[in-house]
């Protein structure tokens, strides 16, 4: 008798723990999922204005013609980048456009640092989550190296 005790008690324990980590882990996915969406309201990307996401449109399309001379490339640079200073009121969509133009003129005369593939959808991704609710949708232009 003592044995049947023992296996009934086991399977007992058994069941108990088995629920527990069923329970433990639909617990822990849900703090993590409010977790990130938490993270995703306060630290992802700040809704742009349409006039702002229209604007980094034009900007994106004139970035995408960069001079091939450095000098005039860095003229070229910086007058888009007293556009964007002027301009934008989302530093965030500023950010995202003043990063491809930097990338674009790298592009045009070889100078500076490339980015990685994973950089460059980086940008795009930010660039639009930006712009995801303004009613403009982006087209930014492919910069391949």
């Amino acid at each position: 008798m003592s044995t049947s005790f023992d296996t009934s008690s086991r399977r007992t324990t058994a069941l108990r723990l088995i629920v527990l980590g069923a329970v433990t882990l639909v617990v822990l996915a849900a703090v993590a999922f409010g977790g990130n969406y938490l993270w995703q309201l306060r630290f992802g990307p700040t809704p742009a204005s349409t006039a702002d996401c229209e604007l980094a449109q034009q900007l994106f399309d004139r970035a995408i013609t960069a001079p091939t001379d450095p000098a005039e490339a860095e003229e070229w640079e910086q007058g888009l980048r007293r556009i964007r200073y002027a301009e934008f009121v989302n530093e965030g969509i500023s950010t995202e456009v003043g990063r491809f133009i930097y990338w674009s003129r790298v592009k045009a005369t070889g100078e500076g640092e490339r980015p990685t593939p994973a950089e460059v959808t980086e940008m795009r991704r930010n660039a639009e989550g930006h712009c995801a609710g303004s009613g403009v949708e982006l087209t930014i232009p492919e910069l391949a190296f």
